[in-house]
């Protein structure tokens, strides 16, 4: 009633009854004292969005894939897209380059060595050129004793783990290669969206693989994608990370492109799921990706510019011809590639696409600014964004993202709230 009055202006006409509250959402700057304050307040938020600085590589070794997943988003599930990837795996020579080619841009964008660089093999399916990776993987840990740039190194395989095997298993954990498989659950219905390229399922093959990795203690993550039917429950979700001693995974948001469509409640369902399993999975140990980034700006009471690599301007990725693109989201059509890796010149952090797409933070989006989680959301794909409407553009917003970040916020200040209450609460009987 105050902040509707004709006498709210100053701070000398709050009520006394309200004048504690008043002082405390000041001092956190929930209320605002001069007009402008706002607008002064996120022109200063939009001068600090980082500049394009490489730090993740995704080598793209084949475009290849030996799954034909009905939600896949790089249309390995289309006849007419499958048909535009390349034949022709990246070769050892290509390889070699690829490699010297992060290398440079780590040090032309200045790279933060207090942020650990990445390679990240990816598809297709990485593992139907399993031999290039492999001299990847041994140039890169060469390479980590020279360079001091890449002393921290992670390197990861995104696969779907059925060319896994034992001779496989062991050689990538002997390279110190992080292996994440895909799988969306504990049940043949959560996974009934992941066919092989004959349309059939390949659930069981895939625990094989799984009891491989625990028999030769190889440690592995899960990349769950979370179909209609995975959501259904997060206990089998935790039976999965029980019996095969799972201690992190990452959620992904189904992306709908007119391939299959998805029910207007499932956003907000997918969203519920993800702070649910984020309240039990904190309990036994594991790290769930996607919830913890929002925890961990919203900790530190940071503005979280992006959710993803690409659109903060710090990944490169590398097609199997060597070509050069931003997201690997787009290796169909090779949109946003801009150059190869003979470009000896090329400078990431100075390349318009690369800038173009660096700026693409909500909280440069006139549409996002109302918004509760504006601080936490980051933002979802722009490739998904395109794809959602047909008068969409690369600016357009992630709609799926928008359930995600609203509930998490909501989640997070109830979260802290109860904790903050419990323990003022034990400290008293204390």
């Amino acid at each position: 009633m105050w902040l509707d009055s004709s006498v709210c202006c100053t701070l000398e006409n709050v009520p006394d009854e309200i004048n504690d509250e008043v002082i405390e959402l000041v001092k956190n700057r929930i209320l605002t004292i001069e007009n402008g304050e706002d607008e002064q307040i996120l022109r200063f938020v939009r001068s600090n969005i980082p500049e394009p600085s490489i730090s993740v590589c995704y080598l793209i070794l084949s475009e290849q894939c030996n799954m034909a997943c009905k939600y896949c988003f790089l249309g390995n599930n289309k006849d007419e897209i499958r048909k535009s990837f390349s034949v022709d795996n990246m070769s050892t020579e290509t390889v070699d380059k690829a490699v010297d080619f992060f290398v440079e841009q780590l040090k032309k964008s200045a790279y933060n060595e207090v942020r650990r660089p990445a390679v990240i093999f990816y598809g297709g399916e990485p593992l139907v050129n399993y031999k290039s990776l492999i001299v990847a993987a041994q140039k890169l840990n060469k390479l980590k004793n020279e360079e001091p740039l890449l002393k921290n190194l992670d390197m990861t395989v995104i696969s779907n783990g059925l060319l896994l095997n034992e001779q496989r298993l062991l050689e990538l954990k002997r390279l110190g290669v992080m292996i994440s498989i895909s799988i969306d659950g504990f049940t043949s219905e959560s996974n009934s969206m992941r066919v092989d390229v004959n349309g059939k399922p390949v659930f069981e093959k895939l625990l094989h693989i799984l009891n491989e990795c625990n028999r030769l203690n190889v440690d592995f993550s899960l990349s769950v994608t979370l179909s209609e039917d995975s959501i259904k429950s997060v206990d089998n979700i935790l039976k999965l990370l029980e019996i095969y001693n799972v201690k992190s995974l990452g959620y992904n948001i189904l992306m709908s492109d007119g391939t299959f469509s998805l029910p207007d409640s499932y956003s907000k369902d997918a969203a519920q799921f993800i702070i649910e399993s984020f309240i039990k999975l904190r309990k036994i140990g594991v790290y769930e990706d996607r919830m913890l980034r929002k925890l961990d700006t919203f900790a530190k009471s940071q503005v979280y510019y992006s959710d993803c690599a690409a659109t903060s301007g710090a990944q490169i990725v590398i097609a199997p011809d060597g070509s050069v693109g931003i997201c690997h989201g787009c290796i169909a059509g090779k949109k946003y590639f801009v150059t190869d890796i003979n470009d000896r010149n090329f400078k990431a952090n100075e390349n318009s696409v690369f800038k173009e797409w660096s700026n693409l933070s909500p909280v440069n989006n006139d549409n996002c600014l109302d918004c509760e989680a504006l601080g936490i959301c980051g933002g979802g794909c722009p490739v998904n964004a395109m794809h959602s409407k047909p008068e969409n553009t690369l600016h357009s917003i992630d709609e799926r993202f928008c359930a995600h970040s609203k509930s998490s916020v909501e989640f997070l200040i109830k979260d802290l709230y109860e904790q903050i209450i419990t323990g003022a609460k034990n400290a008293k009987e204390s």
